[in-house]
């Protein structure tokens, strides 16, 4: 979103319909990174838009102070990452999970050792490999399970690993939160919004080339002659994407 409205492309209209905007604070952290990408961030909140930074040592307070629950939560949505699963298990877990420590302190801890690799940035700081896609599958998986009036939950990445964390967590907690019923998680990734602007009026198709890296993965659904609708995952060049979003009956959901 950022580089697009320093080319000049409206977006006003695309955070417009949402109530709470929630940022990580581990990804509040990697937006300071860069100058541009802060800034960014709080010319829209001096706009008026409804942005806060969330810790996630707070999280416990979302989820109604159930600290068990919130162990399952993260466990879920690290599951793809050994390094990181195996750390939790080794240092959180305890054989009666009512002598583990609260769950403020164990996160700071994860998030202070790291157990995954990272490279050393310019500004000093190290990076995290994932703590950004963790902490922003954990956020949403606690709203999914726990604010059941909620409208619509979506995440906006560009970043495959938390399409696929997030996917992973759910189907697991669905065996641990058997009685509820989640919220589903929609994702706005750069190729969502661009299709989005594009049948907006704000993007013309002769442009495109100039928002989009050619060859990247998406899925998108596609409804058929018969109204069956299929999934599909493929890489779409420029060319390729330029047609799917001029066909009304494609949505592109990553």
């Amino acid at each position: 979103m950022q580089k697009l409205q320093e080319k000049g492309v409206r977006i006003g209209n695309i955070l417009c319909d949402y109530e709470l905007i929630l940022i990580p604070g581990w990804v509040l952290i990697e937006i300071e990174d860069a100058e541009g990408r802060a800034g960014f961030v709080q010319a829209l909140i001096n706009k008026g838009y409804p942005i806060y930074s969330i810790a996630e040592e707070t999280y416990t307070d979302l989820a109604g102070n159930e600290e068990l629950n919130l162990y399952q939560i993260v466990l879920a949505s690290t599951f793809l990452l050994a390094g990181l699963k195996s750390y939790i298990r080794r240092h959180v877990e305890k054989s009666d999970p009512t002598d583990m420590a609260s769950y403020s302190e164990w996160i700071k801890q994860l998030y202070d050792e790291w157990p995954l690799g990272g490279k050393m940035l310019s500004t000093g700081r190290e990076q995290k490999k994932n703590a950004g896609e963790v902490s922003i599958t954990v956020l949403a998986e606690v709203i999914s399970w726990y604010y059941p009036e909620t409208n619509s939950l979506t995440v906006y990445s560009q970043d495959n690993d938390a399409f696929e964390f997030q996917r992973k967590a759910e189907t697991i907690l669905r065996d641990f939160f058997f009685s509820r019923s989640p919220i589903p998680v929609s994702y706005k990734s750069n190729d969502a919004l661009i299709c989005q602007l594009f049948r907006d009026g704000e993007l013309s198709l002769e442009s495109i080339d100039n928002y989009r890296k050619d060859q990247r993965k998406i899925m998108y659904s596609k409804e058929r002659a018969d109204h069956s609708v299929v999934l599909v995952t493929e890489v779409v060049d420029n060319a390729s994407f330029i047609n799917l979003i001029q066909d009304a009956s494609v949505r592109i959901i990553f």
